[in-house]
Protein backbone atom coordinates (compact mmCIF):
# COMPACT_ATOMS: atom_id res chain seq x y z
CA UNK A 1 0.00 0.00 0.00
CA UNK A 2 3.12 2.20 0.77
CA UNK A 3 4.41 1.62 -2.62
CA UNK A 4 1.06 1.88 -4.51
CA UNK A 5 0.54 5.35 -2.69
CA UNK A 6 3.99 6.63 -3.35
CA UNK A 7 3.60 5.59 -6.77
CA UNK A 8 1.19 7.85 -7.53
CA UNK A 9 1.36 10.81 -4.92
CA UNK A 10 1.57 13.30 -8.15
CA UNK A 11 -1.42 11.91 -9.60
CA UNK A 12 -3.15 11.99 -6.05
CA UNK A 13 -2.03 15.85 -5.34
CA UNK A 14 -3.18 16.65 -8.76
CA UNK A 15 -6.66 14.89 -8.46
CA UNK A 16 -6.85 16.97 -4.88
CA UNK A 17 -6.35 20.38 -6.57
CA UNK A 18 -8.76 19.42 -9.30
CA UNK A 19 -11.42 18.71 -7.29
CA UNK A 20 -11.06 21.72 -4.85
CA UNK A 21 -11.23 24.21 -7.89
CA UNK A 22 -14.29 22.05 -8.59
CA UNK A 23 -15.76 22.53 -5.04
CA UNK A 24 -14.77 26.00 -5.30
CA UNK A 25 -16.79 26.40 -8.30
CA UNK A 26 -20.00 24.93 -7.52
CA UNK A 27 -20.13 26.65 -4.46
CA UNK A 28 -19.59 29.89 -6.60
CA UNK A 29 -21.69 28.92 -9.28
CA UNK A 30 -24.68 28.32 -6.29
CA UNK A 31 -24.15 31.75 -4.51
CA UNK A 32 -23.62 33.51 -7.94
CA UNK A 33 -27.55 32.32 -9.10
CA UNK A 34 -28.80 32.85 -5.75
CA UNK A 35 -27.67 36.75 -5.20
CA UNK A 36 -28.01 37.16 -9.16
CA UNK A 37 -31.67 36.38 -9.47
CA UNK A 38 -32.39 38.07 -6.27
CA UNK A 39 -31.34 41.06 -8.54
CA UNK A 40 -32.69 40.71 -11.39
CA UNK A 41 -36.60 39.69 -12.96
CA UNK A 42 -36.64 36.46 -14.24
CA UNK A 43 -37.35 37.91 -18.14
CA UNK A 44 -33.62 39.42 -17.49
CA UNK A 45 -31.94 36.39 -16.32
CA UNK A 46 -33.49 33.79 -19.26
CA UNK A 47 -32.42 36.25 -22.02
CA UNK A 48 -28.57 36.17 -20.52
CA UNK A 49 -29.33 32.18 -20.24
CA UNK A 50 -30.07 32.04 -23.83
CA UNK A 51 -27.14 34.65 -24.27
CA UNK A 52 -25.08 31.97 -22.28
CA UNK A 53 -26.22 28.98 -24.21
CA UNK A 54 -25.56 29.72 -27.48
CA UNK A 55 -22.15 31.07 -26.54
CA UNK A 56 -20.85 27.98 -25.31
CA UNK A 57 -22.67 25.88 -28.03
CA UNK A 58 -20.35 28.31 -30.21
CA UNK A 59 -17.45 27.62 -28.42
CA UNK A 60 -17.94 24.28 -27.91
CA UNK A 61 -17.83 23.60 -32.01
CA UNK A 62 -15.43 25.97 -33.10
CA UNK A 63 -12.67 25.56 -29.67
CA UNK A 64 -14.01 22.06 -28.06
CA UNK A 65 -12.12 19.94 -30.75
CA UNK A 66 -8.76 21.65 -30.99
CA UNK A 67 -8.34 21.83 -27.42
CA UNK A 68 -9.06 17.86 -26.89
CA UNK A 69 -5.90 17.50 -30.04
CA UNK A 70 -3.64 19.80 -28.41
CA UNK A 71 -4.12 17.46 -25.07
CA UNK A 72 -3.39 14.20 -26.99
CA UNK A 73 -0.48 15.92 -28.97
CA UNK A 74 1.18 17.26 -25.78
CA UNK A 75 2.86 14.24 -24.53
CA UNK A 76 4.29 13.14 -27.80
CA UNK A 77 6.00 16.90 -28.56
CA UNK A 78 6.66 17.87 -25.29
CA UNK A 79 9.31 14.46 -24.68
CA UNK A 80 11.16 16.72 -27.35
CA UNK A 81 10.61 20.43 -25.89
CA UNK A 82 8.27 21.24 -28.39
CA UNK A 83 5.20 22.44 -26.07
CA UNK A 84 5.78 26.25 -28.18
CA UNK A 85 5.35 24.24 -31.49
CA UNK A 86 1.96 22.89 -30.27
CA UNK A 87 0.78 26.17 -28.57
CA UNK A 88 1.52 28.16 -32.16
CA UNK A 89 -0.13 25.45 -34.02
CA UNK A 90 -3.19 25.28 -32.21
CA UNK A 91 -3.18 29.41 -32.51
CA UNK A 92 -2.95 28.85 -36.49
CA UNK A 93 -5.49 26.30 -36.04
CA UNK A 94 -7.90 28.32 -34.19
CA UNK A 95 -7.76 30.94 -36.50
CA UNK A 96 -10.52 30.10 -39.19
CA UNK A 97 -12.72 28.30 -37.08
CA UNK A 98 -12.88 31.45 -35.01
CA UNK A 99 -13.16 33.83 -37.54
CA UNK A 100 -16.10 31.95 -38.88
CA UNK A 101 -18.05 31.19 -35.58
CA UNK A 102 -17.76 35.26 -34.91
CA UNK A 103 -19.33 35.98 -38.33
CA UNK A 104 -21.80 33.26 -37.80
CA UNK A 105 -22.28 35.14 -34.12
CA UNK A 106 -22.88 38.96 -35.48
CA UNK A 107 -25.00 37.63 -38.31
CA UNK A 108 -27.40 35.92 -35.70
CA UNK A 109 -27.15 39.01 -33.36
CA UNK A 110 -27.99 41.34 -36.03
CA UNK A 111 -31.09 39.98 -36.86
CA UNK A 112 -31.77 39.16 -33.49
CA UNK A 113 -31.66 43.02 -32.79
CA UNK A 114 -33.79 43.69 -35.50
CA UNK A 115 -36.45 42.71 -33.39
CA UNK A 116 -35.28 43.06 -30.63
CA UNK A 117 -33.05 46.04 -30.66
CA UNK A 118 -32.99 46.80 -26.58
CA UNK A 119 -30.42 43.86 -26.59
CA UNK A 120 -28.16 44.81 -28.80
CA UNK A 121 -25.60 45.95 -26.15
CA UNK A 122 -26.04 41.72 -24.52
CA UNK A 123 -25.44 40.62 -28.16
CA UNK A 124 -22.07 42.24 -28.57
CA UNK A 125 -21.01 41.50 -25.33
CA UNK A 126 -21.96 37.80 -25.92
CA UNK A 127 -19.64 37.86 -28.87
CA UNK A 128 -16.92 39.54 -26.96
CA UNK A 129 -17.33 36.40 -24.54
CA UNK A 130 -17.01 33.94 -26.93
CA UNK A 131 -13.43 35.78 -27.59
CA UNK A 132 -12.74 35.89 -23.80
CA UNK A 133 -13.80 31.84 -23.26
CA UNK A 134 -11.37 30.84 -26.46
CA UNK A 135 -8.33 32.52 -25.19
CA UNK A 136 -9.48 31.23 -21.43
CA UNK A 137 -9.69 27.39 -22.84
CA UNK A 138 -6.32 27.57 -24.84
CA UNK A 139 -4.51 28.37 -20.96
CA UNK A 140 -6.67 25.86 -19.50
CA UNK A 141 -5.67 23.29 -21.75
CA UNK A 142 -2.05 23.68 -21.88
CA UNK A 143 -2.00 24.25 -17.45
CA UNK A 144 -3.92 20.87 -17.87
CA UNK A 145 -1.69 19.29 -20.61
CA UNK A 146 1.34 20.21 -18.71
CA UNK A 147 -0.02 18.86 -15.34
CA UNK A 148 -0.07 21.91 -13.74
CA UNK A 149 -2.77 21.29 -12.12
CA UNK A 150 -2.41 23.62 -8.87
CA UNK A 151 -2.15 26.59 -10.94
CA UNK A 152 -5.23 26.09 -13.52
CA UNK A 153 -7.24 24.86 -10.35
CA UNK A 154 -6.89 28.11 -8.88
CA UNK A 155 -7.46 30.10 -12.07
CA UNK A 156 -10.63 28.14 -12.23
CA UNK A 157 -12.05 29.39 -8.95
CA UNK A 158 -10.94 32.16 -9.60
CA UNK A 159 -13.06 32.95 -12.70
CA UNK A 160 -16.09 30.99 -11.06
CA UNK A 161 -16.03 33.89 -8.15
CA UNK A 162 -14.96 36.76 -10.26
CA UNK A 163 -17.94 35.61 -12.51
CA UNK A 164 -20.55 36.57 -10.50
CA UNK A 165 -18.97 39.33 -8.46
CA UNK A 166 -18.53 41.47 -10.98
CA UNK A 167 -21.96 41.05 -12.10
CA UNK A 168 -23.27 41.98 -9.26
CA UNK A 169 -20.94 44.33 -8.91
CA UNK A 170 -22.40 45.59 -12.32
CA UNK A 171 -25.90 45.09 -11.04
CA UNK A 172 -25.71 47.49 -8.54
CA UNK A 173 -23.95 49.77 -9.85
CA UNK A 174 -25.92 50.22 -13.35
CA UNK A 175 -29.34 48.61 -12.91
CA UNK A 176 -30.66 45.11 -13.63
CA UNK A 177 -30.06 44.44 -17.25
CA UNK A 178 -29.20 41.63 -19.56
CA UNK A 179 -26.47 43.48 -20.78
CA UNK A 180 -24.87 44.50 -17.63
CA UNK A 181 -25.04 40.72 -15.94
CA UNK A 182 -23.47 39.84 -19.60
CA UNK A 183 -20.75 42.33 -18.98
CA UNK A 184 -19.74 41.26 -15.69
CA UNK A 185 -19.60 37.94 -16.88
CA UNK A 186 -17.09 39.15 -19.16
CA UNK A 187 -14.99 41.57 -16.89
CA UNK A 188 -14.81 38.05 -14.37
CA UNK A 189 -13.55 36.11 -17.58
CA UNK A 190 -11.04 38.85 -18.87
CA UNK A 191 -9.35 39.29 -15.03
CA UNK A 192 -9.78 35.19 -14.59
CA UNK A 193 -7.58 34.68 -18.40
CA UNK A 194 -5.28 37.80 -17.23
CA UNK A 195 -4.65 36.01 -14.13
CA UNK A 196 -4.04 32.76 -16.35
CA UNK A 197 -1.37 34.32 -18.53
CA UNK A 198 0.59 35.46 -15.75
CA UNK A 199 0.36 32.18 -14.40
CA UNK A 200 1.61 30.76 -17.42
CA UNK A 201 4.12 32.77 -17.82
CA UNK A 202 5.63 32.38 -14.11
CA UNK A 203 5.82 28.87 -15.19
CA UNK A 204 7.59 29.12 -18.47
CA UNK A 205 10.24 31.08 -16.90
CA UNK A 206 14.19 29.75 -17.24
CA UNK A 207 12.77 26.72 -19.32
CA UNK A 208 14.46 26.60 -22.63
CA UNK A 209 12.89 24.73 -25.68
CA UNK A 210 14.23 24.25 -29.08
CA UNK A 211 12.24 25.14 -31.84
CA UNK A 212 12.97 22.56 -34.73
CA UNK A 213 12.24 24.19 -38.35
CA UNK A 214 11.25 20.67 -39.60
CA UNK A 215 7.32 21.68 -38.06
CA UNK A 216 6.04 24.66 -38.83
CA UNK A 217 2.50 25.83 -37.78
CA UNK A 218 0.97 24.88 -41.00
CA UNK A 219 2.07 21.37 -41.05
CA UNK A 220 1.43 20.66 -36.91
CA UNK A 221 -2.10 22.45 -37.14
CA UNK A 222 -2.97 20.17 -40.36
CA UNK A 223 -2.60 16.81 -37.91
CA UNK A 224 -4.28 18.47 -35.15
CA UNK A 225 -7.10 19.29 -37.57
CA UNK A 226 -6.77 15.74 -38.64
CA UNK A 227 -7.33 14.85 -35.33
CA UNK A 228 -10.14 17.14 -34.35
CA UNK A 229 -12.44 17.08 -37.12
CA UNK A 230 -14.32 14.19 -36.20
CA UNK A 231 -15.22 15.94 -33.17
CA UNK A 232 -16.46 18.80 -34.25
CA UNK A 233 -20.03 17.31 -34.05
CA UNK A 234 -20.15 16.07 -30.62
CA UNK A 235 -21.12 19.31 -29.00
CA UNK A 236 -24.78 19.07 -31.02
CA UNK A 237 -24.86 15.43 -30.52
CA UNK A 238 -23.67 16.09 -26.47
CA UNK A 239 -27.39 18.63 -26.69
CA UNK A 240 -29.48 15.56 -28.39
CA UNK A 241 -28.19 13.24 -25.74
CA UNK A 242 -28.28 15.17 -22.97
CA UNK A 243 -31.37 17.52 -23.63
CA UNK A 244 -33.43 16.30 -26.25
CA UNK A 245 -35.73 14.22 -23.58
CA UNK A 246 -37.01 16.92 -21.77
CA UNK A 247 -37.98 18.80 -25.35
CA UNK A 248 -39.48 15.41 -26.20
CA UNK A 249 -41.83 15.69 -22.62
CA UNK A 250 -42.34 19.19 -22.98
CA UNK A 251 -43.82 18.25 -26.85
CA UNK A 252 -46.01 15.10 -25.35
CA UNK A 253 -46.69 15.55 -21.79
CA UNK A 254 -46.72 19.85 -21.66
CA UNK A 255 -44.38 22.51 -20.49
CA UNK A 256 -45.20 21.96 -16.82
CA UNK A 257 -43.83 18.39 -16.92
CA UNK A 258 -40.84 19.47 -18.73
CA UNK A 259 -39.68 21.87 -16.27
CA UNK A 260 -40.57 18.95 -13.21
CA UNK A 261 -37.97 16.48 -15.11
CA UNK A 262 -35.31 18.87 -15.95
CA UNK A 263 -35.31 19.77 -12.40
CA UNK A 264 -35.28 16.40 -11.22
CA UNK A 265 -32.87 15.20 -14.17
CA UNK A 266 -30.25 18.25 -13.41
CA UNK A 267 -30.25 17.55 -9.81
CA UNK A 268 -29.26 14.18 -10.37
CA UNK A 269 -26.60 14.10 -13.16
CA UNK A 270 -24.86 17.23 -11.61
CA UNK A 271 -22.80 15.20 -9.14
CA UNK A 272 -21.98 12.55 -11.47
CA UNK A 273 -21.12 15.31 -14.33
CA UNK A 274 -18.57 16.98 -11.98
CA UNK A 275 -16.86 13.95 -10.21
CA UNK A 276 -16.10 12.60 -14.12
CA UNK A 277 -15.33 15.68 -15.14
CA UNK A 278 -12.77 16.21 -12.17
CA UNK A 279 -11.23 13.26 -12.38
CA UNK A 280 -10.75 12.76 -16.15
CA UNK A 281 -8.76 16.20 -15.67
CA UNK A 282 -6.66 14.74 -13.13
CA UNK A 283 -6.18 11.16 -14.90
CA UNK A 284 -6.15 11.97 -18.73
CA UNK A 285 -2.83 13.65 -19.40
CA UNK A 286 -0.95 10.99 -17.10
CA UNK A 287 -2.83 8.07 -19.40
CA UNK A 288 -1.51 9.54 -22.16
CA UNK A 289 1.89 10.17 -21.36
CA UNK A 290 1.52 6.01 -21.20
CA UNK A 291 0.47 5.79 -24.30
CA UNK A 292 2.72 8.10 -25.68
CA UNK A 293 5.79 6.31 -24.40
CA UNK A 294 4.36 2.71 -25.29
CA UNK A 295 4.60 1.73 -22.15
CA UNK A 296 1.45 -0.75 -22.30
CA UNK A 297 1.45 -2.28 -18.60
CA UNK A 298 1.82 1.31 -16.95
CA UNK A 299 -0.82 2.36 -19.62
CA UNK A 300 -3.55 -0.70 -18.53
CA UNK A 301 -2.67 0.32 -15.10
CA UNK A 302 -3.43 3.88 -15.51
CA UNK A 303 -6.63 2.95 -17.19
CA UNK A 304 -7.88 0.68 -14.61
CA UNK A 305 -7.54 3.28 -11.88
CA UNK A 306 -9.37 5.12 -13.91
CA UNK A 307 -12.16 3.07 -14.15
CA UNK A 308 -11.53 1.83 -10.46
CA UNK A 309 -12.34 5.14 -9.23
CA UNK A 310 -15.36 6.30 -11.72
CA UNK A 311 -17.19 3.15 -11.23
CA UNK A 312 -16.58 2.93 -7.55
CA UNK A 313 -17.47 6.59 -6.38
CA UNK A 314 -20.53 6.70 -9.44
CA UNK A 315 -22.00 3.41 -7.61
CA UNK A 316 -21.86 4.80 -4.20
CA UNK A 317 -23.66 8.26 -5.53
CA UNK A 318 -26.39 5.86 -7.28
CA UNK A 319 -27.32 4.16 -4.13
CA UNK A 320 -27.13 7.89 -2.19
CA UNK A 321 -29.87 8.46 -4.90
CA UNK A 322 -31.79 5.24 -4.57
CA UNK A 323 -32.11 5.37 -1.17
CA UNK A 324 -32.17 8.96 -0.02
CA UNK A 325 -33.91 10.52 -2.91
CA UNK A 326 -37.08 11.95 -0.97
CA UNK A 327 -34.55 13.68 1.69
CA UNK A 328 -32.45 15.10 -1.43
CA UNK A 329 -35.41 16.49 -3.16
CA UNK A 330 -36.86 17.85 0.25
CA UNK A 331 -33.46 19.59 1.03
CA UNK A 332 -32.60 20.92 -2.35
CA UNK A 333 -35.90 21.10 -4.83
CA UNK A 334 -39.06 22.99 -3.73
CA UNK A 335 -42.09 21.64 -2.53
CA UNK A 336 -44.09 21.11 -6.17
CA UNK A 337 -40.94 18.86 -7.43
CA UNK A 338 -40.64 16.12 -4.47
CA UNK A 339 -43.69 13.77 -5.73
CA UNK A 340 -41.78 12.17 -8.38
CA UNK A 341 -38.06 12.31 -6.29
CA UNK A 342 -37.56 8.21 -6.76
CA UNK A 343 -36.73 9.36 -10.57
CA UNK A 344 -34.10 10.03 -9.76
CA UNK A 345 -32.81 6.62 -8.85
CA UNK A 346 -32.88 5.88 -12.69
CA UNK A 347 -31.15 8.65 -13.73
CA UNK A 348 -28.59 8.56 -11.98
CA UNK A 349 -28.30 4.47 -12.92
CA UNK A 350 -28.04 6.02 -15.97
CA UNK A 351 -24.84 8.60 -15.10
CA UNK A 352 -22.85 5.00 -13.66
CA UNK A 353 -23.30 3.76 -16.89
CA UNK A 354 -22.39 6.80 -19.17
CA UNK A 355 -19.48 7.77 -16.33
CA UNK A 356 -18.30 4.61 -17.51
CA UNK A 357 -18.51 5.03 -21.16
CA UNK A 358 -16.83 8.21 -21.20
CA UNK A 359 -14.17 6.30 -19.45
CA UNK A 360 -13.51 3.63 -22.49
CA UNK A 361 -14.04 6.45 -24.71
CA UNK A 362 -10.93 8.10 -23.82
CA UNK A 363 -8.79 5.00 -25.54
CA UNK A 364 -10.55 5.76 -28.23
CA UNK A 365 -8.86 9.82 -28.09
CA UNK A 366 -5.61 7.87 -26.93
CA UNK A 367 -5.21 6.33 -30.06
CA UNK A 368 -6.37 8.62 -32.77
CA UNK A 369 -9.70 7.18 -33.49
CA UNK A 370 -11.63 10.39 -33.14
CA UNK A 371 -14.20 8.65 -35.62
CA UNK A 372 -14.63 6.39 -33.29
CA UNK A 373 -15.99 9.01 -30.74
CA UNK A 374 -17.71 10.37 -33.35
CA UNK A 375 -19.73 7.22 -33.66
CA UNK A 376 -20.05 6.21 -30.36
CA UNK A 377 -21.50 9.41 -29.32
CA UNK A 378 -23.91 9.31 -32.38
CA UNK A 379 -25.36 6.12 -31.92
CA UNK A 380 -25.89 7.33 -28.31
CA UNK A 381 -27.49 10.63 -28.88
CA UNK A 382 -29.49 8.29 -31.80
CA UNK A 383 -30.99 5.71 -29.25
CA UNK A 384 -31.91 8.73 -26.61
CA UNK A 385 -34.70 9.59 -28.94
CA UNK A 386 -35.46 6.36 -30.67
CA UNK A 387 -35.50 4.95 -26.53
CA UNK A 388 -37.15 8.00 -25.08
CA UNK A 389 -39.80 8.86 -27.35
CA UNK A 390 -42.18 6.03 -27.07
CA UNK A 391 -41.25 5.46 -23.32
CA UNK A 392 -42.38 9.15 -23.03
CA UNK A 393 -45.72 8.86 -25.11
CA UNK A 394 -46.92 6.12 -22.76
CA UNK A 395 -45.75 7.21 -19.41
CA UNK A 396 -44.53 10.37 -19.31
CA UNK A 397 -42.37 11.92 -17.09
CA UNK A 398 -41.33 8.42 -15.87
CA UNK A 399 -40.69 7.11 -18.90
CA UNK A 400 -38.41 9.70 -19.66
CA UNK A 401 -36.31 8.23 -16.56
CA UNK A 402 -36.56 5.23 -17.34
CA UNK A 403 -34.87 5.30 -20.68
CA UNK A 404 -31.72 7.00 -19.52
CA UNK A 405 -29.92 4.26 -18.30
CA UNK A 406 -31.05 2.14 -21.11
CA UNK A 407 -29.51 4.47 -23.88
CA UNK A 408 -26.85 5.01 -21.82
CA UNK A 409 -26.24 1.41 -21.27
CA UNK A 410 -26.43 1.29 -24.82
CA UNK A 411 -23.49 3.68 -25.29
CA UNK A 412 -21.56 1.96 -22.65
CA UNK A 413 -21.73 -1.42 -24.87
CA UNK A 414 -20.59 0.31 -28.28
CA UNK A 415 -17.65 2.26 -26.09
CA UNK A 416 -16.20 -0.56 -24.99
CA UNK A 417 -16.49 -2.47 -28.38
CA UNK A 418 -14.70 0.38 -30.06
CA UNK A 419 -11.73 1.36 -27.66
CA UNK A 420 -11.35 -2.79 -27.62
CA UNK A 421 -11.05 -2.45 -31.80
CA UNK A 422 -8.70 0.80 -31.33
CA UNK A 423 -6.36 -1.00 -28.63
CA UNK A 424 -6.19 -3.87 -31.32
CA UNK A 425 -5.92 -1.65 -34.30
CA UNK A 426 -2.63 -0.05 -32.53
CA UNK A 427 -1.18 -3.83 -31.06
CA UNK A 428 -1.17 -4.60 -34.92
CA UNK A 429 0.41 -1.48 -36.33
CA UNK A 430 3.27 -1.79 -33.18
CA UNK A 431 3.81 -5.21 -34.59
CA UNK A 432 3.81 -4.85 -38.07
CA UNK A 433 6.32 -1.96 -37.65
CA UNK A 434 8.45 -4.06 -34.64
CA UNK A 435 8.69 -6.98 -37.88
CA UNK A 436 9.54 -4.78 -40.51
CA UNK A 437 12.79 -3.62 -39.27
CA UNK A 438 13.92 -7.07 -38.30
CA UNK A 439 13.11 -8.73 -41.81
CA UNK A 440 15.06 -6.33 -43.70
CA UNK A 441 17.94 -7.07 -41.21
CA UNK A 442 17.69 -10.54 -42.40
CA UNK A 443 17.10 -9.01 -46.29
Amino acid sequence: MKAFLHRHRRIATETAWVFAAQGASAIAALVGLRVITELVPPAIFGAVALALGVVALAHGLAVGPLMQAALRFYPDLARDGREADLRRATLFALRKPAFVTLIALATLGAGWTLYQPQDAWLVTLSIALFGAEAARSLEITFLNAARRQRTMALMIAADAWLRPIAAVALVLAFGASGAVVMGGYLVGCVLALAGFRLAGRAGEQGVTRPVPASMGAADLSHRLWKYALPLTALPLIGWVSGQADRFIVGGMAGVAAAGLYAALYGLASKPFLMFSASVELALRQPYYARVSAGDHEAERRALALWLAVVSTVSLALFLLFVLFHAEIAALLLAAEYRAHSALMGWIAAGYVLLGIAQVLERVCYAYHDTRGVLWVQASGAALSVLVAAPLIWFHGIDGAAWAVPVYFGAQLLLAAGRARSAWRHRQRQAATAAVTPAAATIL
